[in-house]
């Protein structure tokens, strides 16, 4: 029988998101999670979204772990600590995420920001 996997709810874009895939994959243990993306332009984004706020009573955060046991937890600096405790992989054995911070996440924020702007100008026409 094969044994039930956390559920991993990422969302598409989200450098987040891409932080704490970048430690699973780094750590050869993403394939320990079924995951499931949220895409911001497609339906899946409102089913996952609604999903969550009906099963934490808040608003959806992304990264968020849905557990065998049905605890939800979120925020891809403490589910990266969580499971470095887990996987006894500590953050500072993987160097591609001080690259993914230290780089490309400030970039994909200033898109997504630029991004938010352009269309709330759009909305303004």
């Amino acid at each position: 029988m094969l044994k039930q996997k956390d559920i991993l709810y990422v969302k598409g874009g989200c450098p987040f998101s891409y932080k704490f895939l970048i430690y699973l994959n780094e750590t050869n243990h993403l394939s320990d999670f079924e995951v499931k993306v949220a895409h911001a332009d497609e339906d899946s984004y409102e089913e996952i979204a609604n999903y969550l706020k009906a099963k934490t009573n808040s608003s959806p955060s992304f990264p968020t772990v849905e557990t065998t046991g049905g605890e939800f937890k979120s925020g891809s600096d403490e589910l990266i600590q969580e499971y470095s405790d887990i996987y006894k992989i500590p953050r500072e054995n993987i160097k591609m995420i001080d690259y993914w911070e230290a780089n490309m996440m400030p970039r994909m924020r200033n898109v997504m920001k630029q991004l938010r702007e352009a269309n709330a100008k759009l909305s303004d026409v």
